[in-house]
């Protein structure tokens, strides 16, 4: 079979398949001979029904199966070994073809060419680099968030905001007596979450030991929670009294760790820090280095953004709005559909930049890269939580299991390349360093003004 190619407009190709009859007649007569194996007509036994009853039955259907395999595998092939780089696939054009009459074809397909891309004169372009500085209250918050994360929890006789109580819910009748066929039911409660400010109050002023009478539907409004509370089925809450009689069995409260060389230690392990400026030293290094993060993403985003608005690809339009025509699935308007088709165009756009890019800068992810950060990934999730100590092998088993599963590795290779192109903005490009607030910062990311 014979592939020819003809250019039919800016990135567009013309190809032409010719098939004689010799490329697909020993396909068509092993396929018959196989229906002939196994087709049953009566008066003949199984594979022994004569050649014209096959033919006359599976002939037709058999020939167009096997030259639509041939052409597939045949274009594909061609495609690959001229090394031609395509968008899409190819688009079959429509000609009458006469396979009871005919013996040799003549099959076009429509092909759209990946654009060249030239990306050197955007790369010299300014672009901003916020650097998101921390401020003292923001410092302040999380100073306090460490001590509490590193805190322990004490009992207490008397009751303050915040506290974890621990209680007793003994059903009262409607005249406010104990109703001993009643629910009766231990639960704990944060005293900063009672929606009944008045109760809250009360609460507030017992101690270990006492009791006070409480509309528990009035108290906690949100009815999944109290049904979760008091143990029963939502449905059943109708039928109990709002009235119950509240016993503090237990007060427990969160005592933020001191600030002392023990706790530095748990905080910053690697760190020899001995007092408390050096430490808030080290929490804001910590946050700034958490919004590096942040300022990263924001480049990625603005540097991209520059690099589809001025690189100037030349795409085969025409013959792209038909693929787009062929494999969306919606029903759209001319104007809708229009719409779809510039979206398209620009993420398209960026897939051909980000490719020249890593093809012109080596960047390729390994195996190795891609395990590493992964495990970067899992130790940060194990600090955030208080710090979990794991040894390597389990450690390297939680890994493994994170890149088996395709959603969770895409991501984390997603993240990786979003690394590898941020480092290729910074060195590449005209970085222009700007100081700003987090509230900044996140009205900008935003486009909010």
């Amino acid at each position: 079979m014979d592939i020819t190619q003809k250019k039919l407009a800016l990135n567009t190709l013309k190809l032409t398949a010719h098939i004689k009859e010799s490329d697909y007649h020993n396909s068509v007569e092993n396929s018959l001979l196989n229906y002939r194996k196994k087709m049953t007509v009566p008066g003949f036994r199984q594979g022994k029904v004569p050649m014209s009853l096959v033919r006359k039955k599976y002939e037709l259907s058999v020939k167009v199966e096997e030259i639509n395999k041939l052409l597939s595998s045949s274009i594909q092939n061609y495609i690959a070994d001229n090394k031609i780089s395509i968008l899409g696939n190819p688009l079959p054009i429509e000609n009458e073809v006469d396979f009871i009459n005919s013996r040799d074809y003549n099959f076009e397909f429509e092909i759209g060419l990946q654009p060249k891309v030239d990306i050197s004169s955007v790369e010299k372009s300014k672009v901003s680099y916020y650097v998101i500085t921390p401020d003292k209250q923001e410092i302040q918050n999380h100073l306090l968030s460490l001590q509490k994360r590193y805190g322990s929890v004490k009992s207490f006789d008397t009751i303050e905001n915040g506290d974890m109580l621990n209680i007793s819910l003994q059903e009262l009748t409607k005249d406010d007596q104990v109703n001993s066929d009643g629910l009766l039911t231990k639960t704990s409660i944060l005293t900063d979450k009672i929606d009944d400010k008045k109760t809250q109050n009360k609460l507030l002023k017992l101690k270990k030991g006492e009791q006070l009478k409480i509309d528990v539907k009035k108290s906690f409004s949100n009815e999944t929670d109290l049904a979760s509370m008091l143990k029963i089925e939502k449905d059943k809450l109708a039928n109990i009294n709002s009235n119950f009689m509240c016993t503090i069995n237990d007060v427990s409260r969160l005592i933020p760790a001191n600030l002392d060389v023990d706790f530095f230690k748990k905080v910053y392990p690697s760190k020899d820090i001995k007092t408390k400026q050096e430490f808030k030293i080290a929490v804001t290094e910590e946050l700034a280095h958490q919004y590096d993060k942040e300022s990263d993403k924001k480049l990625f985003n603005d540097a991209s953004s520059m690099f589809v608005e001025k690189v100037k690809i030349d795409f085969p339009t025409d013959f792209l709005k038909k693929w787009l025509k062929t494999n969306i699935k919606k029903e759209f308007t001319e104007k809708e559909f229009e719409t779809e088709f510039q979206n398209y165009l620009k993420y398209l756009s960026w897939q051909l930049i980000e490719n020249t890019i890593c093809i012109e800068n080596k960047i390729k992810i390994t195996d190795d890269q891609l395990k590493e950060f992964t495990k970067s990934y899992v130790l940060q999730q194990m600090k955030n939580y208080g710090g979990v100590n794991m040894g390597n092998k389990e450690l390297d088993g939680i890994v493994a299991n994170i890149l088996k599963n395709k959603k969770e590795s895409e991501k984390m290779m997603n993240e990786v390349i979003l690394i590898e192109l941020v480092e290729y903005f910074k060195s590449k490009m005209k970085i222009e360093k700007k100081e700003i607030s987090l509230n900044d910062f996140i009205k900008l990311a935003n486009n909010q003004k």
